[in-house]
């Protein structure tokens, strides 16, 4: 900005040359080596570093003419204009300062880093202009590492620009080419076709897709996609996105393809009759996932996952996020929570994934419909120390197939193992390989054999405790509760149980510490460390349970461990049956367990706030179980467990280990983390499961042992992450094959205007991808890398 004089004169008549050289005239500011004014013809002559000030806008040039009657003024020469938003450059400039407007010759508009020149620039308003021969970018380095050029662009400045004919060029080199192409101009929100993107794999060949956002409204928009495989087809997406209020909101993903690639898939293929081979299928998914804060503390939730077979989570796992599950899971919930009570009405629909044909029907999925919950808070009685909870539950489990299961027994003659498995006419436990094979229903219940899958169940717990604080960090708590269960079955001649029991809890936990830093400056960085031994004893003093064919052979449904609360395929073949879930199970009949607990917890200052922040953690814990001590294949040790947990600036691990003392094996889920502050990072982790079966060999074979390798690193113009999985079993194949991997390289060129991001990608038994898309940032707004979390979605 520069300083000007000004002056208030009156002028003769005639023509004259002011010798003052700044004025002001009818609100302008002028400053020029030289100035000559006509009072006559109204107009003033300025030449030599010319700088004029009117309402806001600063300008310069070589040479000016003003004309005060029309409020026009033209340039010549090194011409710019500024004001608070825009900077307009030019060789020559015919200017209406009034309206703000004019025409500019071979010259420049920039808003920040947001840039068009071209050969004309008209300007029609205080933000909008009209450009001939134009170029457009956002990059701030020069030349610009890309660019738009078109025959005529229309733009206002934070809105939208409006290029005809466009072309795409990268550091001057034209790359592509678009008949018309509106991109935005400012960071709102705002309807518009995105950058577009590429892949290309074995199965869909070349792909293109092509996003457009649609900014429905304040609380909702959606991304409209367009995407065509070589080889598959033609696919349309959709997501759809919308805000209730401040905490509630959902997203509804949706895709459908004529999927001609996948009429030739071989497995696929197994399964259809000789007509079928070869034909395209329609293909689709939806998933859904909503979250309502309702009035009168109602919560409303929904997380619906649906697909057209059971190959498309391999197909398209970024899509239905849900690649190895063994099932696919829709859940609605409605739940009320109260001051004292919590009441939960929830429905959840299993679509089984374990099913080799991909256009297996759902028949054998058991689903929860509904299942109602009810319970109360911890509450004091009176004004005395004890303390009451209830708890109640109702579970109706039902399917579209019948009832039960027609069940057969086999010996493994190798290691003397029972297998049970589903009667087939193939009498082999893997069936649902061979298409040929199917399954075989006698028509009659065996309640020697056969498996019941549907019932009704009502769960009902009262719980009454009392508190015991023996001294500063010794703590004390007995229990009791009492758990009665009812059952309805639909077939067998006891379609109505109920199992009753008693159970004694007593606990007890110390607690010593100490602090270390310096304990004199009130705000400084101190740590605490606390160890924490406990001990509880549970036992059943009391049991009414008679046999029932839905608890199995054993009867006795004693769960062996106490460390593992869940039922797999395993307990098929095994004494304790296989029930609805683990509250079926009597757990825990006369258990001590003992744990040790160590923490290190940090206290730092951030201004007059203190932070707290848990950098260490370690928990040991084994249990005794009297209960099979007695047993005639004595297993009463539990596994030993031990959790480690640290968070350090530069360093992070989380583990999980079990020892099974019986088997003499170990798993493991361990994750050890190096850092630095610039974001760079180098992981390694550690799956190791073998399938524990209580009185069972482990087979060695058939464990899972993954080892998985991460690394990213991060610079100013490229970022690069990778992440490896590898089998590590070698009992089968001999050799250690990647199960998954993945990488991603995003590219930033100079000028903070644009990022190229590639990704490649396989995972196991899928196929092999490479995705390639650009980010521009059109507004001027750089968009952030892609995290080092985006590994994650990589790693089924």
């Amino acid at each position: 900005m520069f300083i000007s004089l000004i002056m208030s004169y009156a002028t003769p008549s005639a023509a004259q040359s002011v010798e003052t050289p700044a004025a002001k005239i009818q609100g302008i500011l002028l400053n020029a080596d030289s100035m000559f004014r006509d009072n006559e013809k109204e107009t003033v002559e300025l030449e030599g570093n010319v700088q004029i000030v009117y309402q806001g806008q600063h300008i310069k040039a070589d040479k000016a003419t003003v004309q005060l009657r029309t409020h026009r003024a033209e340039l010549y020469g090194n011409v710019e204009i500024s004001d608070m938003k825009n900077t307009i450059a030019g060789s020559h400039v015919k200017l209406d300062y009034e309206n703000n407007t004019g025409i500019i010759y071979d010259g420049y508009v920039s808003s920040g880093p947001v840039a068009f020149s071209g050969s004309v620039l008209e300007k029609t308003g205080p933000q909008e202009f009209i450009v001939s021969d134009a170029d457009y970018t956002t990059c701030t380095n020069c030349p610009a590492s890309w660019s738009f050029s078109g025959s005529t662009v229309r733009a206002e400045m934070g809105g939208y620009a409006y290029i005809k004919n466009a072309i795409l060029r990268i550091s001057d080199i034209p790359v592509f080419w678009f008949p018309y192409l509106v991109v935005p101009l400012k960071s709102d929100r705002q309807s518009g076709v995105l950058t577009p993107g590429f892949e290309l794999s074995d199965k869909g060949g070349f792909t293109a897709y092509l996003p457009y956002f649609w900014a429905i409204s304040r609380s909702t928009d959606a991304t409209i996609t367009l995407k065509n495989y070589e080889k598959r087809g033609l696919k349309g997406m959709l997501e759809y996105r919308y805000a209730l209020n401040e905490d509630s909101e959902g997203t509804l993903s949706t895709a459908s393809v004529y999927d001609k690639s996948f009429g030739n898939d071989q497995l696929l293929n197994r399964f259809r009759s000789p007509n079928d081979i070869g034909k395209p299928l329609d293909r689709w998914y939806l998933k859904y996932d909503h979250y309502y804060d309702m009035p009168g503390s109602y919560i409303h939730r929904s997380s619906i996952n649906l697909a057209s077979d059971l190959q498309y989570p391999k197909d398209f796992p970024l899509e239905t996020m849900n690649y190895g599950d063994s099932s696919m899971e829709s859940r609605v919930s409605v739940t009320k929570n109260s001051k004292d009570t919590h009441f939960n009405v929830d429905t959840s629909y299993y679509y089984n994934l374990l099913q080799s044909n991909p256009l297996s029907n759902n028949e054998d999925a058991v689903h929860r419909l509904p299942e109602i919950r009810w319970s109360s808070v911890e509450k004091n009685i009176g004004e005395t120390n004890f303390v009451y909870t209830l708890n109640l539950d109702y579970v109706n489990f039902t399917r579209a197939g019948q009832a039960y299961d027609d069940m057969v027994y086999y010996t493994d003659p190798t290691n003397g193992n029972r297998i049970r498995y589903v009667k087939n006419s193939c009498n082999t436990p893997k069936w649902s390989d061979n298409p040929n094979c199917h399954k075989v229903y006698d028509g009659t219940y065996d309640p020697e054999t056969d498996l019941i899958r549907t019932g009704q169940r009502l769960d009902f717990v009262p719980t009454l405790s009392y508190p015991i604080k023996v001294a500063d960090g010794v703590d004390v708590l007995p229990r009791v509760s009492y758990r009665e269960t009812h059952y309805s079955f639909e077939v067998g001649d006891e379609k109505y149980y109920v199992r009753r029991y008693a159970r004694t809890e007593l606990a007890g936990r110390m607690d010593f510490s100490r602090i270390y830093g310096d304990r004199i400056d009130a705000k400084a960085t101190r740590i605490k460390h606390e160890i924490i031994p406990e001990i509880s004893y549970t036992n059943i003093p009391w049991i009414d349970q008679g046999r029932h064919p839905f608890y199995g052979q054993g009867q006795s449904n004693d769960a062996p461990y106490t460390s593992t609360d869940s039922i797999s395929d395993l307990d098929l073949g095994s004494d304790y049956g296989l029930q609805f879930d683990y509250t079926d199970r009597v757990y825990d009949r006369n258990l001590v367990t003992l744990a040790l607990t160590n923490k290190l917890i940090r206290k730092s200052w951030i201004g007059d706030r203190p932070e707290y922040q848990q950098i260490g953690y370690l928990k040991l814990a084994q249990s005794y179980d009297g209960t099979q001590s007695n047993k005639s294949q004595a297993e009463p040790w539990s596994d030993l467990s031990a959790i480690l947990d640290v968070r350090l600036p530069r360093f992070q691990t989380y583990s999980i280990f079990n020892y099974y003392p019986y088997h003499g094996v170990t798993n493991a889920s361990s994750r050890v983390r190096a850092l630095n502050e610039k974001g760079q990072f180098a992981q390694v982790a550690l799956t190791q499961q073998y399938k524990i079966a209580p009185g069972k060999a482990v087979d060695e074979s058939s464990r899972t042992e993954d080892w998985t390798f991460s690394a990213g690193f991060i610079s100013r113009y490229i970022n690069l992450m990778g992440r490896l999985v590898y089998d590590a079993n070698t009992q089968n194949s001999g050799v250690r094959n990647p199960k998954s991997w993945a990488y991603i390289a995003q590219f930033k060129p100079p000028g903070d205007c644009w990022m190229i991001t590639f990704i490649q990608d396989q995972i196991t038994g899928g196929d092999t991808n490479l995705r390639l898309n650009f980010e521009f940032n059109f507004d001027g707004n750089l968009k952030p890398p892609i995290p080092p979390e985006a590994l994650d979605q990589f790693g089924f």
